[in-house]
């Protein structure tokens, strides 16, 4: 029988995704909410039954980094070329509930 050492059995938490990847904790959490993302599993409950920590299996997280993302090593670049930033969003002002 042979083993697949590529996998593992490891659970990433929603703060050790937003340490590996590249982007911001908003971005990470809009991801998440992306329908090709991996469901969460329970790993901790509370008394009542209620979720207490939830976690994304390793090799699923692979697996979908592999089929949805670009690394920054794939992206080819002019060396003349700047990068260009889109344009920035205008602050909205909030209105104080009286």
């Amino acid at each position: 029988m042979t083993t697949n050492t590529t996998t593992t059995d490891r659970f990433l938490t929603v703060p050790e995704l937003i340490e590996r990847w590249p982007i911001g904790r908003n971005s990470t959490y809009a991801l998440i909410k992306n329908p090709d993302f991996p469901r969460a599993l329970v790993l901790l409950r509370q008394q009542d039954g209620k979720p207490r920590s939830m976690g994304y299996r390793e090799a699923d997280i692979v697996a979908f980094e592999e089929a949805h993302m670009v690394h920054a090593s794939d992206l080819e670049l002019d060396d003349d070329a700047e990068p260009t930033l889109p344009p920035a969003k205008r602050a909205q002002t909030r209105r104080r509930a009286r």
